[in-house]
């Protein structure tokens, strides 16, 4: 959606003879009409879009509007907005990401935004966590507030043709994978003394975050460690993605150092090019009805696309190095397939950008999986920020669930009840081979796993967990669960974060009594109703589990400001 024209109606008032100039000779009156103004604005700034933008005219737009209303002038000129998907970055941090890049450009935002506002409805706005419908006021023209914010505080401005709103506080963000070109990741340490969870909030400079807009880099430096120790490297923005759409097979072709690859994914339930619909991404042979992946019968019922993804098309487990992935960044490749994977999707929400002909909303993306799929599934919305709604299934170790408590488990029962770091570290090629050097090591990790669940906030984030299953760690999934949720209280975000336990059902076999809190998620942040959201509810479990606090953090939550 090429922003000018959306600002075209809110701008007319403001820029009025001096919009058209002597070039059209036009009045005030005339120069209200979208075409003059398309034509000044053209002539003036060139095509403003949502990837490159040129700030001269959001400067402007303030500049007059205030004038009008008899205030001074509020430039965001401090902002510098980001590269457009696909351009080379600057300041990025690949392979060992233990090393800096060249000076990070200024950050165009503080990436603290709940990015489910499509480009192009009208009828919602993205205010606070939420997003929530606005009732149409027939009496006056519709039109789209512009929302910019401010240099020095961060307030929005909402724009309108008569006056200048303020606005409750939120920044605006661009829709993009992640903000690592934005950020000077410093030394990672590869070895800590800790036997607490480690402090999410502690920068890798020794200071603590204080602001949301502190969470973005934050969120780097955490996603910056699972590179270096866990996963291994994602691959960022590649030289070409391209999208094709044949009935319900859609092919995405990707082409980095001088290499191709393309993989297939199965959509149903699409929608139009100039009504496309929101969707939910799932990790399977078939993600609606599969063993594995399934969220059964709790999608029944809901106006979403479904996107089946089969992660052996990517990175198949059975053969480390082996997959599309590796076709491209080769066999040797340290990144485990999880990563494959993630990066996957990434491409895969590249190339729905780029084909509206498939019918996809790709603001309102939900990811779901089970099992090994529930890792990858927690590694997607983790590391990609265009992830409206991300959804784990019963994920276990290197998943939602703490390699600290898993050992203290199995410590306690004499036995590998929970599945160790070791095994965990060489199942499936899931993570780089030299992870499993940490088992009996866990307390030297300078993560947990609460850290990645946590990479996910302020965006939308449903865990779904089975008590009673002793291998994917019931106690240690549970205690992640619970901690994870301080970084989304600090964010403001508490509503945006469920985490659900509930035994008694097969694995991967989504119990009825989880139905209504997989409906409330879909609903709320991928197709903008009302829903109650945020808890921990573990109410359901045979045995209750108690989960002391202070026995594993020893940290104070901030609000972050």
């Amino acid at each position: 959606m090429k922003t000018w024209k959306y600002l075209i109606p809110l701008a007319s008032v403001a820029f009025g003879l001096w919009a058209c100039g002597d070039e059209s000779n036009a009045s005030s009156a005339e120069c209200t009409t979208q075409e003059c103004l398309e034509k000044a604005l053209l002539d003036e700034f060139g095509e403003f879009n949502a990837d490159s933008a040129n700030q001269a005219l959001l400067d402007s737009i303030n500049a007059a509007l205030q004038n009008m209303a008899g205030g001074d002038s509020t430039s965001a000129s401090g902002n510098v907005v980001d590269n457009p998907q696909g351009g080379e970055q600057t300041g990025t941090t690949t392979g060992d990401t233990s090393s800096t890049g060249s000076d990070p450009a200024t950050p165009a935002d503080s990436g603290f935004v709940n990015p489910t506002q499509p480009a192009s409805d009208s009828g919602k706005t993205a205010v606070g966590d939420t997003t929530k419908p606005i009732a149409a006021d027939t009496t006056k023209p519709a039109v789209n507030p512009v929302v910019t914010s401010s240099a020095s505080e961060g307030t929005p401005v909402v724009v309108s043709s008569s006056s200048v709103v303020a606005e409750t506080p939120v920044t605006t963000t661009t829709f993009k994978e992640d903000h690592r070109d934005e950020c000077q990741i410093g030394d990672i340490p590869s070895s800590v003394n800790n036997a607490k969870l480690p402090d999410p909030f502690m920068g890798l400079d020794g200071k603590r975050i204080s602001s949301k807009a502190d969470w973005k880099c934050r969120r780097e430096e955490i996603g910056a460690m699972y590179e270096k120790l866990m996963f291994g490297a994602k691959p960022r923005k590649p030289e070409k993605v391209e999208g094709s759409i044949s009935g319900k097979t859609f092919t995405v072709k990707v082409t980095d150092k001088g290499k191709s690859a393309s993989f297939t994914v199965e959509i149903s339930g699409a929608g139009t090019k100039d009504k496309p619909k929101p969707a939910m991404i799932g990790f399977g042979g078939g993600m609606m009805g599969n063993s594995c992946g399934s969220l059964g019968g709790s999608l029944s019922g809901l106006d979403i696309a479904q996107i089946i993804f089969n992660p052996d098309n990517v990175a198949p487990e059975g053969s480390r190095g082996s997959g599309k992935f590796y076709d491209i960044y080769g066999s040797g490749n340290e990144a485990g397939t999880i990563m494959a994977w993630a990066w996957g999707v990434s491409r895969l929400i590249d190339a729905l950008e780029k084909t509206p002909e498939a019918g996809i909303d790709v603001h309102h993306l939900g990811m779901t999986g089970c099992s090994r799929w529930g890792k990858g599934s927690l590694a997607v919305g983790a590391f990609d920020e265009r992830i409206a709604l991300t959804i784990p299934q019963e994920s276990g170790s290197g998943g939602a669930s703490l390699w600290r408590v898993g050992a203290q488990v199995n410590k306690q029962k004499g036995k590998q009840f929970v599945q160790g770091l070791n095994s965990a570290g060489s199942e499936g090629n899931w993570m780089r081979t030299s992870f499993k050097n940490y088992d009996g090591k866990e307390n030297t990790l300078p993560f947990d796993q609460h850290m990645l669940v946590d990479m996910v906030a302020p965006r939308a984030l449903l865990i779904l967990d089975n008590a009673g299953q002793e291998w994917l760690g019931e106690v240690p999934s549970n205690y992640c669960g619970q901690a994870a949720k301080e970084v989304f209280d600090a964010l403001g975000a508490t509503e945006n974060y469920t985490y659900s336990q509930e035994g008694g059902h097969g694995h991967c076999q989504l119990p009825n009594g989880q139905f209504d809190e997989v409906k409330d998620f879909i609903n709320k942040f991928l197709l903008g109703k009302d829903a109650k959201t945020g808890k921990i509810d573990y109410t359901k479990n045979t045995e209750q589990i108690k989960w002391n606090k202070t026995e594993w953090i020893d940290w104070t939550t901030p609000t972050l400001n």
